[in-house]
């Protein structure tokens, strides 16, 4: 979880308050995600055999908020800090008892506002990539977010390394997050969103997302009650979300790829579990913040569905084929203009594309609102000057199309 950088870091320290006073449970024996439409009754944690512990972190690491296993080092995870801290991305030997710091990845022109998620997934080549999941909001208050992309390196060294950025915002408004998922069949990215006390949701992005413009991630599925990392099985047979203390209980919820649970799995107790990842089909790796003990957890053998193949899944959900590009359009408006305090309407249209289609905005000006529905945007704009408004539509299989264009603001 990350520590809030305003006046609401009262919040954060609020919840570290509760860590405290909550009891801390050796084992956790029930799951607290409530089940959604698609899944399977699963009342408690699944039977397992017992963790143990698999290495500890070396310095440098006292808020982890996400790890992935390596593809091409046995042994290797990746690692980052949460907000406040570098922009670097550490690769943990984790081969032995006492983990080593095998690599510095420093990620070249990001910040890290609030790296909360990270996965592997796939290049442009195919190759398998790093995925850092700028995608923390802990007030709800970021129009957007952004997955920073970079090749594997097939070295481990100190390095700095240049990434494609990827820009995304939900659907159905703003949303909390740290789990960031790639399915390691199709290289399709996930958002899982994280909530105090309810379950969150399970969020698609557009296959493959488009440079240069907000890409919207689509509600597909369940999440747990305040879940704090998540993960694809290698085999891309299934996939892992984590709910972590203070507020959410240690348990790794495994789902297959159409989004039915598969099992609760009882995790470690740790006082803010903010990781998870699979360290081979059958086993998770699993740590937190201000502890530095990763622990490997057997699966059950019901929730380790591949293992010993690497099957062709379909992903979660069965999506309809995405319509080739030029399918759906979005019309550029222009340059528009509006008065201060005046009404206001300009109207977003596409073409092409299959019904409905949704639409969304950012850099619109206090006062005016869109309609996500009608693509309307109205309201009486306050402020001055010329702002930049990215517009994006998504259809119902999930493809995605977006327009950028000026709105000047007058005063008379």
């Amino acid at each position: 979880m990350s520590p809030l950088l305003t006046a609401p870091r009262a919040a954060a320290l609020a919840t570290a308050a509760l860590a405290t006073i909550l009891p801390a449970a050796a084992w956790m024996t029930s799951a607290t995600a409530s089940p959604a439409p698609s899944d399977t009754a699963v009342a408690a944690a699944a039977p397992s055999l017992a963790p143990e512990k698999k290495c500890t972190l070396p310095g440098g690491l006292a808020e982890l908020s996400g790890i992935a296993m390596s593809r091409r080092h046995p042994g290797v995870f990746y690692a980052v800090n949460d907000s406040g801290n570098t922009n670097q991305v550490f690769a943990v030997d984790c081969s032995t008892p006492t983990g080593r710091l095998a690599a510095t990845l420093t990620v070249s022109g990001a910040a890290n506002t609030d790296w909360e998620g990270l996965a592997l997934g796939k290049d442009a080549a195919g190759g398998p990539a790093i995925l850092v999941g700028d995608i923390g909001d802990n007030l709800s208050g970021r129009a957007e977010i952004t997955v920073h992309a970079f090749p594997e390196p097939e070295r481990l060294a100190d390095a700095t390394v240049t990434p494609v950025t990827h820009r995304f915002a939900y659907a159905d408004g703003r949303h909390d997050a740290e789990s960031l998922l790639a399915d390691p069949v199709t290289g399709r990215m996930y958002v899982a969103s994280k909530l105090i006390g309810a379950t969150g949701r399970l969020y698609r992005a557009p296959l493959p997302p488009l440079p240069g413009q907000v890409n919207t991630l689509t509600a597909v599925g369940p999440a747990p009650v305040f879940a704090t990392d998540g993960a694809y099985s290698p085999s891309g047979a299934s996939y892992v979300l984590r709910s972590g203390g203070p507020l959410g209980a240690n348990t790794a919820s495994v789902y297959d790829t159409a989004g039915v649970k598969l099992a609760d799995v009882a995790l470690p107790a740790q006082s803010q579990g903010e990781t998870v990842t699979y360290a081979d089909c059958a086993n998770l790796l699993v740590g937190s913040e201000d502890d530095t003990q990763i622990w490997r957890v057997p699966l059950p053998p019901d929730a380790a569905p591949g293992c010993g193949s690497t099957p062709t899944p379909t992903p979660t959900p069965t999506p309809t084929p995405t319509p080739t590009p030029g399918d759906l359009r979005l019309a550029d408006p222009g340059p528009q203009a509006c008065k201060f305090n005046q009404p206001c309407t300009i109207q977003l249209t596409t073409t092409g594309g299959k019904p409905p289609v949704r639409y969304a905005a950012t850099g619109l000006p206090w006062g005016l609102t869109l309609d996500s529905a009608s693509g309307r945007i109205t309201g009486r704009p306050w402020g001055g000057g010329t702002v930049r408004i990215t517009a994006t539509a998504t259809d119902s299989t999930g493809a995605t199309a977006g327009a950028a264009f000026p709105l000047t603001l007058t005063w008379f």
